[in-house]
Formats: C-alpha cells, structure tokens, sequence
C-alpha cells in the first residue's frame, strides 16, 4: 500500500524516523518471512512546499516531495509535534485541503500524539472518536469541542481515522498499523524485535494531576499551600472551610473556580500524587504508603487508586519504579 509521511515545521523527527523505521522494519521481516520482493508499504514523505522542515530541537529533515505531487496514497501518518503544537498550529493551515482531498478519496489517515491537533483542525474528526496526549486533553476538548475525545485511550480508530496518545504511543500505532494492513503475525514480530511493549492500553497510569495555583484568589491559595504540607493530617472539608474564614457553600465553590476540582477531589489527587512518588522511590509497603499519605484503610486506599490510576499500586510500583539500591 502506498504511504505517505508527512514532515511539518516544527514536528518531532523522532515521530518521523521512528514511522520509516517501523515500517522499513515490516517491510523487511515481511521479505525474510515470505520471500517476496514487493513491500507491504511504499512509504514516501511529503511537505507542504517540498522543502525541507526545521523539528523541534532544530534537526533539519528533507523529504521526498511536495504535497502537490502525492496523488495517489492510501495511508497518511501525520507526526506528533511534543510540547510545541499549539504555537505551531498556525503554520499547519496549509495541509488541511490536501488532507480533506486524500480523505475523501479513501485515505485513511493515522496521528500520533499531538498530531491529532493538526488533523482536527482540518474538520475531519469531527463526532469521531480520538485520542490525544494527556497533557493536552483539556486544550484539545475547548478547541475542539465536536470530537469525541478519548483522552485515556493510547489508540482510538473511527471512519478510517487512527489516533495514538504520547509520544511513546506511536510504536502502539505503528504495531496497530502492521496488524491492520499485514497480519497479527507479523506485528507481533515487530513488536519482538524491536523490543515494544505490547501491554499498554490505556494512558492513565502516566497521567500526571496537575495542581493549578496560577489563579488570582488568595485565599484559596492560601489553603491549597496549607494542604500541600498537612495532606496527611485527617481532614473534614467543612472544618477546612471554617479554619479559613469560608461559608462551606462559599469555599466549595470559590475552591471549583481557582484550581478546577472541588476541595475533596483535590485532597484525593494530592495524596495519590504523594502515593505515586513513594511507590517510584522508596521500598515501603502498600500499608504503610497508605499511611504516609493520610489514609488508615489500604484496602479502601487501593480501590481507590485502581479507580484514578486504572492499575493497583503493586502494579504502578512495577511499571514505574526507579531502581533502588
């Protein structure tokens, strides 16, 4: 099948290289495997003028040619873009006709990480489902307010539209790419030898809370400074409420506006978040984790855990933990 890759100012050269390499590699094992001479993927790249596009940490990449000249492809791979897409997303307005074109002629058409962003703003995945990079999921649902965002799935695939989650995802996309369009079999070598870890299905073990104090109510600041030092102590909202001069009704609202979660959501986040890092970096148990962060009842704290985190603390502690001596 014909491929095209596509290079854009701005974009992460590891998306790109990655792509021809994963693809190269199939093509490859395919040719060992069958003994056949014709690829599985013809693979070209493509930029918007021809020339050749400046990445994120300045690599220069050159690709094959101009947009215009790609007529005829069956499968588009739009890179991620890391950390930079929403600065970048005006000098992407330009794809967007020639991504509409390939579409209706029966493209399909795959994104990796934040190259979800460049697609959506072409219209076409609107009411379908997508996926994006956590980080990026709140930006992305205001922007986009007609995708179905599927903000904790790694791969999401509607209307021959294919999204991945993170930077990493995009092996997960290439992998789902070669089970797609080869076979099961093949992928599953791919994913052998070239050592990709097949497990990850969702992205909520890496999602990371964030605590937001860049608002202008100090006194709701105050608090959340007072929480970061007393998180383990045994806290009822209403005697919070009282110990800072607030009405209950006042402080739950007021607390909502400034950092976007109601105070016992916060309290929660930030003990998981406590719990998350001693899992990383010290051997303590489970039990004793559950009362570093303020919690008497493990059993209760692992529900609750799996429920937020999407995997228990045994298993986080495995995936995530830093050697430790």
């Amino acid at each position: 099948m014909n491929v095209t890759v596509l290079m854009a100012p701005m974009c992460s050269a590891t998306s790109v290289s990655a792509t021809l390499e994963g693809l190269e590699s199939a093509n490859i094992l395919h040719a060992y495997r069958t003994r056949s001479t014709k690829p599985i993927f013809s693979i070209t790249t493509a930029s918007l003028d021809g020339n050749p596009v400046v990445c994120t940490g300045g690599l220069t990449l050159t690709p094959k040619q101009a947009l215009s000249n790609v007529q005829d492809t069956e499968l588009v791979i739009i890179p991620g873009f890391l950390f930079q897409i929403l600065q970048t997303l005006p000098n992407l307005v330009g794809f967007n006709s020639w991504l509409n074109q390939q579409y209706q002629q029966g493209a399909t058409i795959a994104a990796m990480c934040t190259g979800t962003f460049m697609l959506a703003e072409s219209g076409i995945l609107d009411h379908k489902q997508a996926t994006t990079h956590w980080y990026f999921a709140e930006a992305f649902k205001q922007r986009y307010p007609l995708v179905k965002l599927q903000e904790n799935n790694i791969i999401t695939e509607d209307e021959r539209v294919i999204c991945s989650g993170g930077a990493s995802a995009g092996s997960d996309l290439l992998l789902h790419l070669i089970r797609r369009y080869a076979s099961n079999e093949l992928a599953a070598e791919c994913s052998k030898k070239l050592l990709i870890d097949t497990s990850r299905r969702k992205q909520t073990p890496y999602v990371m809370q964030s605590f937001v104090r860049n608002h202008n109510d100090e006194k709701v600041l105050e608090v959340q400074l007072w929480l970061d030092d007393h998180y383990t102590s045994p806290l009822g909202i209403n005697n919070l409420a009282e110990q800072f001069g607030f009405g209950q009704r006042n402080f739950k609202r007021r607390f909502k506006d400034a950092t976007g979660q109601n105070p016992v959501q916060y309290l929660q986040n930030l003990r998981l978040e406590k719990a998350k890092y001693l899992l990383e970096v010290s051997k303590s148990s489970i039990k004793t984790i559950t009362y570093d962060v303020g919690y008497e009842d493990s059993n209760s704290f692992c529900r609750l855990f799996k429920e937020r985190v999407g995997i228990t603390p045994g298993a986080y502690r495995k995936k995530f933990q830093f050697d430790i001596d």
